[in-house]
């Protein structure tokens, strides 16, 4: 049987009689789940193991996960007493990863089943900061003059897929060719590159707003990398969409698109040049005199026709999407736990201190004042020893890198042969810290007392970068790809366990390990010879994450083991032979754990990336309503983090009155609310009880139902009132079962009814052949629809007949 994250594993000799003892208590829980919506399970409580059985029996098909709600959820904390340790659930729900698409290693039935469990929730969660913003683009095909040029509107959540379509039709050309983009020396294409180096990304999942985050930011696109067409990207502004607008839009240009395979810019320059004088025809570049004279047929005007241009743009897109779709199905998300986060207040103060964001701060106050540049746009040298010499620049830098930059500075004819200097100096830029007005440079105001919105901004920007890896020689983070390479999984691990808890180097490498080796991976004694370097990659990969203030490293490595293992040239196993002997990894003694800023860092990754990640206690301040509704898109397992801060602001007996009042509603959300409530309740405990037996004699059926259902789910409950309890209320809490799911169509109605059906009519079939009067007599809005769905929708038609018998029965009641 599959695990889930989150649910621990025995092993060993007596983990079939465990299995057999949990089998054994699960079949009258089953019995009782359709019957009494799951209340009657006070003697069990709940643990995973339940949880998964119960969801093989759901099917993949199911389409919300507030059906699983009704069946999964309410079978509350089932065999409390096999609970494993925290540390066991811990390691297996961090199996989720950041990015990929798809679910982490060990996901069931459950997560496949909950394809919409990020709801309401999860898409209010992503960064809606993009949705109905536009990005105005110039576009400009390199080495032309005069200049072929375009200028676009894209929506901002706009795919690179889609910009690579939208460049090929607003620039004329055929797609025969391959492509790529690249933005700040990282690759995106359709597939993974040619091998050569880190893998290219994915232009189907990145979007304009990932890799052209502010005004000027730049980018290129190759297309054809025999003719190499290369098309600079500027982005020239960022702007709120106009609501009267279809986009893309085609808003400028000229110049026409050059023939394919015309020998790239210096070809099509040299058929420019044949076409305006005409005279100097002759053999060479492009053949003889004929077949030169058939090239220039086909060159384009110069004047662009724009309303030709902007036609075809149209037949090709009609629209493009301002409002971004969920980045990935939910059957593919794993969700990540409730973190707490300091304010922004705290978080801020500690990231201006972070390297390097401490750094470019300065170096952009040194030079702000207007100070000349080259006129690359590049400090003069001689300024540039000045700043070396007064700032800080490389606070982390070994006394031999400083003695070397020492040296460099003494004979410096440019600023970019400083060791160092050229990232600084990039990111300085890149940030928007200095822009350049006629070869000067100029501090943009945030460096003076940015707020702190502003500089949690900033310091994020730079985090991501050293996450995503600097693909240049001259590293600002000294972090390359292949480092990074490691970075998503090992920080959701990290992301996934007690805030501030650290995780060590060995574990978390045996995790990636075995990710490797899983089923369909890599050999064992393959992922072994690999070992070292991955320790080595890993160890390198922390150590440079530190100074940006976003990990903790807690490092007892000895010097000489530290020195060998910082090494990038670390190599495998297998090619070690004779020769010096290498550290054993058992000598690397260090640990690791996200800082609040590293928390903060993450989450906003997952994000991005579309993984539900609450904050703990986020609806804390909350009314009694709108804290259920927010939990009907929160995943299950992670309402214990909701809840608690919930009820901490509140007494049990006005927790009780609030819960109750706002899940009475008969119809529309109340069923919903109703089961969500039962959770909430569950959690006030043993306080909750003198007020919930109270209500027991409510006129409206639904307090008095859910105050029943509360009860039943009491732990400690007397055997004689939990039978009285189950004979009053246990017919109307199963057709409010039935309702919930019956609200959100019949398709997730009919995965219910499945439960447990397998060799017999199931508890809601017997108790139609048994005893039907109980369920077409109860007094709720829903029976007659209910009945009649269960009548449609059984799988037994003996079952269905008597549903169908019993919901005329109610109809002629009404």
């Amino acid at each position: 049987m599959p695990r889930r994250p989150g649910q621990g594993g025995q092993v060993g000799a007596g983990g079939d009689a465990v299995a057999a003892q949990r089998a054994d208590r699960l079949a009258p829980l089953l019995e009782f789940v359709d019957e009494l919506g799951g209340t009657a399970l006070r003697r069990w409580g709940g643990m995973p193991e339940v949880t998964v059985l119960v969801g093989e029996r759901l099917q993949p098909q199911v389409l919300d996960w507030r059906v699983i709600r009704q069946v999964d959820e309410m079978v509350g904390q089932a065999f409390a007493r096999d609970q494993v340790g925290e540390g066991a659930q811990v390691r297996e729900r961090s199996r989720g990863i950041m990015a990929p698409n798809r679910c982490g290693r060990g996901c069931g039935p459950v997560e496949v089943g909950r394809a919409h469990t990020i709801g309401q929730r999860g898409a209010a969660m992503a960064e809606r900061v993009l949705d109905n913003r536009v990005h105005r683009l110039k576009i400009v095909l390199e080495g032309t003059r005069p200049q072929v040029w375009r200028r676009v509107e894209v929506p901002s959540v706009t795919r690179l897929s889609d910009l690579h379509r939208l460049i090929q039709v607003a620039m004329g050309w055929e797609d025969t060719h391959l492509h790529a983009f690249e933005f700040a020396g990282r690759r995106y294409s359709p597939d993974e590159g040619l091998g050569l180096g880190p893998a290219d990304r994915n232009e189907h999942t990145a979007r304009v707003a990932d890799v052209l985050r502010r005004r000027g930011a730049k980018g290129v696109y190759t297309y054809d990398f025999g003719d190499d067409w290369s098309h600079g990207i500027t982005v020239e502004e960022i702007v709120d969409a106009d609501p009267g607008a279809v986009y893309p839009r085609l808003v400028d240009g000229h110049g026409g698109c050059p023939p394919e395979d015309c020998g790239g810019a210096p070809g099509f320059e040299y058929l420019r040049h044949l076409r305006d004088h005409p005279e100097t025809i002759a053999g060479g570049f492009h053949g003889d005199i004929e077949e030169q004279r058939a090239w220039v047929k086909e060159l384009a005007p110069d004047d662009l026709d724009l309303g030709r241009a902007r036609q075809e743009l149209r037949e090709a897109f009609e629209a493009l999407a301002l409002v971004e779709a969920p980045p990935r199905s939910a059957e593919d998300t794993v969700p990540a736990r409730p973190v707490s986060l300091p304010p922004d207040e705290e978080l801020a103060r500690a990231a201006v201190e972070s390297s390097p964001l401490r750094e470019l701060l300065a170096l952009a106050r040194w030079f702000g004042p207007g100070r000349a540049l080259t006129s690359t746009g590049m400090p003069r040298p001689a300024d540039v020893r000045v700043a070396a010499t007064e700032l800080d620049l490389w606070p982390n830098a070994s006394a031999q890198e400083a003695e070397e930059r020492a040296e460099r500075l003494k004979r410096l004819r440019a600023a970019r042969d400083l060791p160092g200097f050229l990232p600084l100096w990039r990111w300085t830029m890149d940030l928007g810290l200095v822009s350049v007005e006629s070869k000067q440079a100029v501090a943009a105001p945030v460096t003076e007392g940015p707020s702190p919105e502003r500089v949690l901004e900033l310091w994020w920007e730079l985090f991501d970068g050293a996450v995503e890896g600097d693909p240049g020689p001259d590293t600002l983070f000294g972090i390359d790809p292949y480092e990074a390479e490691l970075f998503p999984p090992v920080l959701r691990r990290l992301y996934e366990v007690p805030d501030g808890a650290e995780t060590s180097l060995h574990d978390l490498l045996a995790e990636l390990l075995g990710d490797l080796t899983g089923v369909g991976g890599v050999p064992a004694e393959e992922a072994e010879a690999v070992h070292a370097p991955m320790l080595g990659a890993l160890y390198r990969g922390m150590r440079g994450l530190a100074a940006s203030g976003g990990v903790r490293v807690s490092d007892r490595t000895p010097d000489e083991v530290a020195d060998a293992y910082l090494s990038p040239f670390l190599p495998p196993a297998f090619l070690t032979g004779p020769g010096p002997r290498l550290p054993e990894e058992t000598e690397v003694d260090c640990s690791v754990a996200l800082t609040p800023l590293g928390r903060y860092g993450v989450r906003r990754i997952l994000l991005r990336e579309g993984v539900p990640a609450l904050l703990s206690g986020g609806f804390a301040d909350a009314g009694a309503a709108a804290f259920l509704d927010a939990l009907m898109g929160v995943p299950p397992e992670l309402h214990a983090a909701e809840v608690a801060p919930w009820l901490a602001g509140r007494t049990p007996e006005d927790a009780v009155r609030e819960v109750v009042e706002a899940a009475s509603a008969p119809t529309g959300k109340g069923p919903f609310r109703r089961a969500l409530a039962m959770r909430v309740l569950e959690a006030v405990g043993e306080p909750a009880l003198p007020h919930l037996r109270a209500l027991l004699t409510s006129d409206r059926p639904t307090v008095a139902g859910l105050a029943a259902g509360a009860l039943l789910a009491a732990a400690d409950l007397p055997e004689e009132e939990h039978s009285r309890l189950c004979a009053e209320f246990g017919p109307w809490l199963a057709i409010d079962m039935v309702a919930a799911p019956l609200e959100m169509g019949e398709d997730h109605l009919s995965v219910l009814l499945a439960l447990n059906t397998t060799e017999d009519t199931g508890p809601i079939g017997r108790l139609l052949l048994e005893g039907a009067d109980r369920l077409w007599r109860v007094d709720h809005p829903a029976t007659v629809p209910a009945l009649e769905a269960v009548g449609r929708l059984h799988p037994d038609r003996k079952v269905a007949k008597a549903s169908r018998r019993a919901a005329h029965k109610a109809r002629s009641r009404a």
